[in-house]
């Protein structure tokens, strides 16, 4: 890892808006690390959308732009923008898939109108959508050429993007109930007699205890069944998979915390960056 003062527009948006990722970026080959950061940019474009309008239309109509986008470097009409002519380049060199991209954009629909998943699938399939694309597409970024998820490189990254969304999902609870916006599945929160006014205001009984533990053990799975696919991520890749290590340090924090979602130790948690280092250099993710 090198120090990096002077940064593009692409790495610094990310080092302000996404810390996670722009530190397991720093640890790609440094070919292939401004890439990256073009693709977590235009992640962090479109998964501020919600936080960005006041109703759903206008977020329909700042994803469509997005879509607009990527049709017109399709057809040789690139926007003007820091991250669209970045990301244009990448397109025309093949180290990204188009449709893939296009999956992440539509994913992004359902932040807009503030309705929680109906059950755990569905906000597996959600985070499959945003995280888990995001990571298949990190390794074709860091490989040279375009994943589109069918080779078990992309399948290891994608896993491991599962992870750290479903560990995202948990760390935003506060962030999400200040907003009176509901990730938690509309089945787990009945399965544990939970409300939606005991996250919108914060509670910290025994049941909401009980359900963040269900949650994160869910996680915990996620993240073994990536592991089980180590072997298949080059080490050149790696820095795709490598947020795993963060989130697995999230989850000691919220087991330390006993399972309080609202709770500092778990939401104000730094990632951590030791442990991330040398887990980096051993390829051991």
């Amino acid at each position: 890892m090198t120090n990096t003062p002077d940064l593009s527009y692409c790495a610094e948006y990310v080092r302000r808006n996404d810390r996670d990722r722009f530190l397991c970026g720093l640890f790609a080959a440094l070919e292939h690390r401004e890439d990256l950061f073009t693709l977590y940019a235009f992640n962090q474009e479109i998964s501020k959308t919600r936080e960005m309008v006041s109703e759903a239309m206008l977020g329909q109509i700042r994803l469509q732009w997005w879509r607009d986008a990527l049709s017109g470097i399709e057809n040789g009409d690139v926007r003007k923008h820091e991250v669209v002519e970045p990301l244009a380049q990448m397109i025309g060199n093949n180290k990204l898939d188009r449709p893939v991209l296009e999956a992440m954009i539509d994913a992004r629909e359902f932040d807009l109108f503030d309705t929680a998943p109906d059950n755990l699938a569905a906000l597996d399939h959600y985070i499959d959508q945003t995280s888990g694309l995001l990571s298949q597409a990190a390794v074709g970024v860091l490989l040279g050429h375009r994943e589109d998820g069918k080779n078990d490189a992309g399948e290891a990254a994608r896993r491991a993007g599962n992870a750290y969304g479903m560990v995202g999902i948990l760390r935003a609870m506060v962030f999400h109930g200040r907003a009176k916006r509901q990730y938690v599945p509309n089945d787990v929160m009945e399965q544990f007699g939970v409300s939606t006014g005991d996250i919108f205001e914060f509670r910290r009984t025994d049941a909401v205890r009980a359900m963040t533990k269900h949650l994160a053990e869910h996680a915990a799975m996620k993240i073994r069944d990536a592991r089980k696919m180590r072997s298949a991520l080059p080490k050149s890749a790696i820095a795709a998979a490598l947020p795993v290590i963060l989130a697995e340090n999230y989850l000691k924090k919220l087991k330390k915390a006993d399972y309080d979602p609202f709770s500092a130790v778990f939401g104000l948690a730094r990632p951590a960056s030791f442990r991330l280092t040398l887990r980096a250099f051993s390829g051991y993710w």
